[in-house]
């Protein structure tokens, strides 16, 4: 962990190097604002829309950008490993001033730090987790994505000490957000999400799935959310950069419908992990055609779904092999993933098969 390399005001050097002035406006009044940036085998992940978020969450507390966007990417880009799963930590503060002072001091540069770490899978992702609501006590400015954290830290550990995952917070009777994540509930069969504003940190995982479910006809709605509704939710959920959605199955001691991960995350899980390889796939350069590729589609069982995949992909390579499918049930027998290997000339021709995969109704995911 020392011997990390992080980037500290214009160098890069080991952590354990990495020193902060005791007056730096971070460390005496939590005076800054930070930023979560996933990145996945050495792709950052929606990187323009978590700037843009860097960009108004300085705006709101009247501090500067440092650097342009173009800079950004390239400060970032050293500290990621193309091997592995990782997020960025970004953090920028008011900078160093010669007395501590609650106004704002004149002519100093900010503090920029930046680290990368590995993202841990969550563990217990296929069983989901225990939650609790509490009273939301943080200030009027969830939206920006500040460095003074107690508020939420406060209400995380009061998760953590009664065996939660997360605190679902409630502010005059609605449903907020989490003490460290954005919320979806399934109500009534519609995936339900409370709206930008004051109150919330406008996640970009948040947006991703509010985007996935309009582009693949999942019925959504972003509007206040009544606590007391959570009763007759089907689904709840918390989203975050580096833990994505993750199912609450319990809430303040009750079980959430079943006790079980609903079909509705199973269907949206699957259409995200698909989204983040799509991206991954879009920016890689590497492959040399002809070439071994494997295509890989998702479906709802029991519709013989690979006699269908092997139909769409022969319009494009017609001699695809029987023995080249391969076929694997979920955990819980409800969806199917067919992938078939196919010898692929070109990128246009990968294109034109996942284009018609994703188009066929029954076919939830291609990649």
């Amino acid at each position: 962990m020392e011997n990390k390399t992080v980037y500290l005001n214009g160098e890069y050097l080991p952590l354990s190097e990495a020193k902060v002035s005791v007056l730096d406006r971070g460390f005496l009044f939590g005076d800054g604002v930070y930023e979560v940036i996933p990145s996945y085998c050495g792709h950052l992940f929606h990187f323009q829309d978590h700037l843009q978020r860097l960009e108004n969450s300085l705006a709101g507390i009247r501090l500067s950008n440092p650097h342009t966007r173009e800079q950004w990417q390239e400060i970032l880009s050293p500290l990621l490993d193309r091997n592995v799963d990782q997020y960025i930590y970004l953090q920028i503060t008011r900078g160093v001033a010669s007395k501590r002072d609650h106004a704002f001091p004149s002519d100093i540069p900010a503090t920029v730090f930046a680290m990368c770490s590995n993202i841990v899978p969550f563990v217990g992702l296929n069983e989901g987790v225990k939650a609790i609501s509490m009273d939301d006590t943080r200030w009027k400015f969830c939206n920006v994505k500040a460095i003074t954290l107690l508020g939420n830290i406060l209400h995380r550990q009061a998760a953590v000490d009664q065996g939660c995952a997360e605190a679902l917070l409630v502010k005059n009777g609605y449903l907020i957000e989490g003490a460290a994540s954005n919320v979806f509930a399934v109500i009534d069969g519609v995936l339900c999400t409370p709206p930008k504003g004051n109150d919330i940190l406008p996640g970009i995982t948040r947006d991703v799935i509010l985007e996935l479910a309009r582009k693949n006809d999942i019925p959504y709605s972003e509007d206040k959310i009544l606590f007391s509704s959570l009763q007759v939710a089907s689904e709840i959920w918390v989203t975050s950069s580096t833990r994505e959605i993750i199912p609450v199955v319990e809430l303040d001691s009750k079980m959430v419908a079943d006790g079980k991960p609903g079909p509705v995350w199973q269907v949206m899980n699957s259409i995200f992990q698909a989204y983040k390889q799509s991206l991954i796939m879009s920016e890689q350069t590497f492959f040399e055609f002809p070439c071994e590729f494997p295509v890989k589609a998702m479906g709802k069982a029991g519709i013989d779904l690979d006699l269908l995949v092997i139909e769409i992909v022969r319009r494009h390579v017609p001699d695809v092999k029987n023995d080249a499918v391969t076929t694997r049930p979920s955990k819980d027998g409800n969806f199917v993933a067919i992938t078939v290997i196919i010898e692929a000339s070109s990128k246009k021709q990968l294109d034109a098969i996942y284009q018609d995969l994703t188009d066929h109704p029954s076919i939830l995911m291609a990649l």
